[in-house]
């Protein structure tokens, strides 16, 4: 429900004189008089001692300590801020971070205010037990809008043609990628529609929050995908589509985004370097060098490097439960990760190159189960479990609201409403 607040103007006000300071009870005795306005006047001496503002910015390797010694504060004072309560907020620090701190003409630390992003700072005072660190957030307006958009070539392109920023596109490509395989299903007449957040700080945008709901066709508009968010608070518990179940499978569709399929699954392909008949045992995806490559599911990496006899070039193996085994081949580089270290679906593995037996940059990806290869398009994986019952009525009802909107919305009609 919308609710108009008026707004009162001068014209309403009750204008009246400005207050004039209350004079000295006639009893008071001048003595008294005299100690009051000696006090007065020490108080307004100390509110307008000027402070010095000075600006650090943490270099590779600086601490707290090293930062503040260039300005000239010393290693005693910051033992005392490292004794005091909420001393992590100002003792874990980034490169590149800046601390405003003020001094007075004695070069005595007074105030530290860390702006740790747009919205929260951690302030410093200093007080008359000693300092006091604390949090302090600039409150987020939320406003909700909607776009909508038709497939014309690329996904990532059609996107930014309906005014989704680079965040939530990429949100939007990661809420339905279980689902929809955005470099093969996609096609001319599919078309996506999404209700998602925007933030404002002091009127001004800066930047998308969550996508609440998104609808995307495929096959030429013959199959709907809806997904859903949930949350508890200002936690995502999921995603999951009108019915209440989990969007997320075991397997993502793909392993990179907005790119093509140069040569698909075939026993019996050509090969384009040795020019006989050698089973193609993957998914070739092209893609400009360089393009990230991520793990399709949850694992363990037990093979990082490379092999000249197998033409993969530089390739990773990654074992995943229940029989799995996916291979990433043909990289120019590889990711953080290490052989024997553990793995999550979506982290990186290592970028697009053309190492090993290549004809261009791609991808060679492999999907094993026991051993045998499988064709990875044609696979179908479970979904996760489904959404926890204690979410369920709050959802089935955010959620048939949502999909009204979704329905409604087309390419002439942009909603204006907030959903909240």
């Amino acid at each position: 429900m919308l609710t108009l607040t008026a707004i009162p103007t001068a014209s309403d006000a009750n204008l009246t004189a400005e207050p004039q300071p209350l004079p000295l009870p006639e009893s008071i005795s001048v003595a008294n008089a005299n100690v009051s306005t000696v006090a007065r006047a020490e108080t307004q001496t100390a509110v307008s001692k000027k402070l010095i503002e000075k600006t650090v910015k943490i270099k590779r390797n600086d601490s707290l300590s090293t930062a503040l010694d260039r300005i000239g504060i010393g290693a005693s004072t910051v033992y005392r801020i490292s004794q005091t309560k909420n001393s992590k907020m100002l003792t874990q620090l980034k490169v590149g971070d800046e601390l405003k701190v003020f001094v007075d003409s004695d070069g005595a630390l007074q105030k530290i205010i860390y702006p740790k992003s747009l919205t929260v700072s951690h302030e410093l005072v200093r007080t008359d037990t000693g300092f006091h660190i604390s949090q302090h957030e600039k409150p987020v307006e939320i406003r909700t809008r909607t776009a909508y958009g038709e497939i014309k070539g690329a996904f990532y392109p059609a996107a930014e043609r309906a005014g989704l920023s680079p965040k939530s596109i990429m949100q939007l490509a990661d809420m339905l990628a279980w689902d929809v395989d955005f470099a093969r299903e996609l096609r001319g007449g599919d078309y996506f529609k999404v209700i998602y957040e925007t933030r404002y700080l002091d009127g001004e945008y800066i930047g998308d929050g969550d996508i609440l709901a998104a609808q995307i066709t495929t096959d030429g508009g013959k199959q709907i995908h809806n997904g859903f968010i949930m949350r508890d608070g200002e936690e995502v518990i999921g995603f999951y589509d009108e019915n209440g179940k989990n969007l997320k499978k075991a397997f993502l569709k793909a392993p990179m985004d907005t790119v093509r399929i140069t040569s698909r699954f075939n026993p019996k392909r050509m090969h384009p370097i040795y020019g006989y008949k050698r089973p193609h045992r993957g998914v070739d995806y092209g893609a400009p060098v360089g393009t990230p490559i991520r793990a399709t599911g949850n694992g363990q990496i037990t093979f990082r490097g490379g092999n000249k006899t197998r033409g993969y070039g530089y390739y990773v193996k990654i074992r995943h439960n229940n029989g799995y085994e996916t291979l990433y081949a043909h990289m120019s580089r590889f990711g953080k990760f290490k052989q024997g270290q553990m793995i999550k679906q979506g982290q990186i593995v290592g970028y697009v190159g053309s190492t090993g037996a290549s004809t261009g940059a791609h991808l060679h990806y492999e999907f094993r189960i026991r051993g045998k290869h499988v064709d990875p398009l044609k696979i179908k994986f479970p979904a996760a479990g489904p959404i926890a019952s204690k979410y369920r009525k709050e959802f089935t009802q955010r959620s048939n609201f949502l999909l009204g909107q979704l329905n409604r919305l087309d390419q002439s009609t942009q909603l204006a409403y907030n959903f909240e």
